[in-house]
């Protein structure tokens, strides 16, 4: 035996993975949530946050294989819901390590909940569920050579232009603020290099997928 066993023999010591259902993709969003707030007692009571006249809501995106999830946490505090692939779950959940405690829709779910990377875990009830968890403002090392074309995440509202066209900046560097969700985004250089366009005015509202800032790294 020897600190490799895991890695080597996971498939046979581990269940296989299978598909998550809108349970364990609550579960999953929840977890995210928790993972990212104040690691309190009162951090499952802040989940859903506040806005200004109206509910706040947070967009997760998970993949596994070819098969994308989308979740929305939704609420205010004391009326926590999530939309899960078109069906709507009424939740409480309490994050402890990597324990995880939820009830959903009157229903207790326990579970242990792992991330690694972009990687998400789930292991309840003698099943594991295994998904990547999507971050659309997250660059990748491969994509930081040449030209990219940085596009919106979601629909929204370009708030402010950070950079100008033939400007050099550097990796992380703010070129747009984006306003999607209620909240306010910031498009970074995913490395050095130069702004050679920027498509939208301050004010003027962007689609899905609508093509940002041209950018060419160096």
């Amino acid at each position: 035996m020897d600190t490799g066993l895991i890695a080597r023999h996971q498939d046979s010591l581990l269940p296989p993975p299978v598909a998550p259902g809108a349970e364990e993709l609550a579960l999953f969003a929840l977890a995210e949530a928790l993972a990212s707030g104040p690691d309190t007692p009162e951090a499952a009571a802040s989940l859903a946050g506040w806005r200004l006249n109206g509910p706040a809501r947070r967009r997760f995106l998970f993949r596994q294989g070819e098969h994308s999830h989308t979740v929305v946490l939704c609420g205010t505090p004391g009326a926590l819901t999530l939309e899960v692939d078109g069906q709507t779950l009424q939740a409480t959940a309490r994050l402890e390590g990597t324990r995880l405690t939820a009830v959903i829709d009157g229903h207790r779910r326990n579970a242990a909940w792992v991330r690694h990377g972009s990687q998400r875990v789930l292991f309840a009830e003698g099943e594991r569920w295994l998904v990547e968890h999507v971050d659309p403002y997250a660059f990748s090392e491969a994509g930081s050579h040449g030209e990219a074309h940085l596009r919106a995440p979601m629909p929204g509202r370009v708030v402010a232009l950070m950079a100008e066209p033939g400007q050099r900046v550097a990796r992380g560097a703010p070129l747009l603020i984006l306003e999607a969700m209620k909240m306010e985004h910031t498009i970074a250089a995913p490395a050095d290099g130069v702004v050679k366009a920027l498509y939208f005015a301050p004010g003027e509202q962007v689609s899905d997928g609508d093509e940002l800032v041209d950018f060419e790294a160096a």
